[in-house]
């Protein structure tokens, strides 16, 4: 007898394009036959009495259901008909909303380079899991979930009845170091959060393979959910470095380094002071018109454009001091060569009522020439 997961995918599958490559049609049919399969291996019986043996198997349904979600969104072959279908299954409708549907960061919807983690903690009544992340050597991108429990709350919100197991603080360590990291909450219940953890500037460089510890703690309960999560770089990565130092109006640039992943293109930004001044020295010499609104750092902003004028839009917006990093979202192709052109903002208008993540309308820029630098690739 057809169960109703196995009805659900056949309808899925009934809804694949013929035009799907024999490599993703191969892949996505191997994901069903787990999911299937894991179904079927728990019985009634265990579904109600073994819990920790049905987690186990849970978790194997999970991580295919990652692959299988974000294979079809990142193949571009999710029409409104398949995306009514995966929202209908539980796991895939949690997956799709994660990687796919409410996500507005191209990098993220690449199926062929997630990573399963599939490790969970259980305190209380509550299950937390990280079931699978994302990273390229420049940032590591992670689903948290904990399911039947809403991590959503208002910021600063005292425990209560009302907000018991939500999200209360989140710690992303490496070597010690609290790492800077975006959280959005996704899903109607916001059973699940993505956090996005960036190299802000304290570290050149993140190693190919280390460990993260992760550290959340939840309203109303004691005990932290700790993790320590193996992470190893599962993208192809291009590193270009340049040492030359452009010099405009006492602006003494350097963008030293550009990376470029499947999944995010990544700029270096330092500003240098000269021999023997000190930061404080080098802002005071430095025109108003470059300065942030209360003077204490350079507000130069930055396009990244490839040999065909292409620019890439910026993924999430960073802290400025003499020396940052600048994540954008990544090329379609490997371009030939990348040119980075400062700029400071004239104008802007938004749209009335926005909200979120909106791009500005009749944007007017002031490109500075004599601080682009360019680098060639191929």
């Amino acid at each position: 007898m057809k169960t109703k997961l196995e009805e659900q995918l056949k309808n899925c599958q009934s809804l694949l394009p013929d035009q799907l490559s024999d490599i993703a049609r191969s892949k996505l049919n191997e994901t069903y036959q787990i999911i299937t399969e894991t179904d079927h291996s728990i019985s009634p019986i265990q579904r109600k009495t073994n819990v920790s043996r049905t987690i186990n198997k849970w978790w194997v349904s999970t991580a295919a259901a990652a692959i299988l979600g974000v294979t079809l969104i990142a193949s571009g072959f999710v029409s409104p008909a398949m995306a009514d279908a995966l929202k209908q299954i539980p796991v895939l409708g949690q997956i799709y909303s994660i990687w796919g549907e409410k996500n507005f960061d191209p990098g993220v919807q690449q199926a062929d380079f997630i990573t399963n983690v599939n490790q969970s903690v259980t305190h209380g009544d509550v299950t937390m899991n990280i079931p699978t992340l994302l990273f390229d050597g420049t940032r590591i991108v992670m689903n948290i979930t904990t399911p039947g429990n809403t991590l959503a709350s208002e910021p600063n919100s005292p425990p209560s009845d009302a907000n018991k197991g939500a999200q209360d603080t989140l710690e992303v360590l490496y070597e010690g170091q609290n790492l800077v990291r975006g959280i959005e909450y996704m899903g109607e219940t916001a059973s699940s959060m993505m956090v996005d953890v960036l190299n802000s500037g304290e570290f050149a460089q993140f190693p190919d393979q280390f460990d993260l510890t992760v550290n959340v703690t939840l309203k109303g309960y004691d005990v932290p959910f700790q993790f320590v999560v193996p992470v190893k770089r599962s993208t192809p990565i291009t590193v270009l470095t340049s040492e030359e130092t452009k010099h405009h109006d006492n602006i003494n640039l350097q963008n030293s380094m550009l990376e470029i992943t499947p999944m995010t293109t990544q700029l270096s930004v330092e500003y240098k002071t000269k021999p023997g001044q000190s930061v404080e020295e080098m802002l005071a010499s430095i025109p108003s018109k470059y300065k942030g609104a209360n003077g204490g750092v350079i507000g130069l902003l930055f396009d990244i454009e490839d040999e065909n004028g292409v620019q890439l839009k910026p993924i999430k917006a960073h802290p400025l001091n003499e020396s940052y990093k600048i994540q954008f979202e990544p090329f379609k192709t490997i371009p030939s060569t990348v040119t980075i052109k400062p700029y400071l903002i004239v104008s802007e208008e938004y749209p009335a009522g926005a909200e979120g993540r909106v791009e500005a309308i009749n944007m007017v820029k002031e490109y500075i020439p004599e601080l682009e630098t360019v680098f060639s690739v191929k």
